[in-house]
């Protein structure tokens, strides 16, 4: 930097000054956030609300077979169809993004559970033309607030991400998901959210 004017350099460095944490400050930075989570956990009204989810077992990677995941964003619903191979630890994936609609965001709960449906179906139709499907497990990833009493279970606390949909805030949605879905395509429905693949990713 020696062709760079003095001047330029204090600037620089004072800026460097700003945005330096030094060691004793970032481990009371972890040491709050750690104590926040933990409050999250133990405490309502934390500043950090945590949720237990009951995942009683974690993925070995010797997992095999075919599997359907769904991931409700705030901005995209994205429909995937993973195929655990033989070999530990292989997979393929194909996946498809869809636009969560704004309207559908501040529209009526069937309405949602319907356009979720129909992805899926669409997904399906498209890379499955002409096939004779089994039922395949279906892996959905709610990403609200929620309690999960058990694995097919969640009852919204709260929506977040510009939704705001009448009637759905302190009920269980999956009996709603699983009623639009009969209508369309036939699965076994497995709603996990957050569910662990570590092995395959």
């Amino acid at each position: 930097m020696a062709d760079v004017p003095k001047d330029l350099v204090k600037q620089i460095e004072r800026l460097e000054e700003l945005f330096t944490v030094d060691t004793k400050k970032l481990k009371e930075i972890t040491d709050h956030f750690v104590g926040e989570l933990t409050k999250g956990l133990s405490v309502e009204g934390g500043s950090i609300p945590m949720n237990p989810t009951w995942c009683m077992g974690f993925p070995t990677g010797h997992e095999q077979g075919t599997y359907l995941a769904l991931d409700m964003g705030g901005t995209n619903l994205r429909v995937c169809e993973i195929l655990l191979a033989e070999e530990k630890g292989e997979f393929d994936i194909i996946q498809s993004k869809y636009r969560m609609p704004e309207d559908l965001k501040t529209g009526d709960a069937e309405e949602l559970w319907s356009y979720i449906a129909d992805c899926l179906q669409q997904f399906i139709e498209y890379h499955h033309e002409g096939e004779k499907l089994d039922q395949l497990p279906l892996g959905f990833t709610f990403s609200y607030p929620a309690t999960q009493d058990y694995i097919d279970h969640g009852v919204l606390q709260r929506w977040t991400k510009g939704f705001d949909i009448k009637g759905v805030e302190g009920k269980d949605v999956v009996p709603p998901f699983e009623e639009a879905l009969k209508d369309r395509v036939r699965l076994r429905s497995k709603s996990w959210g957050r569910k662990r693949l570590t092995h395959y990713l």
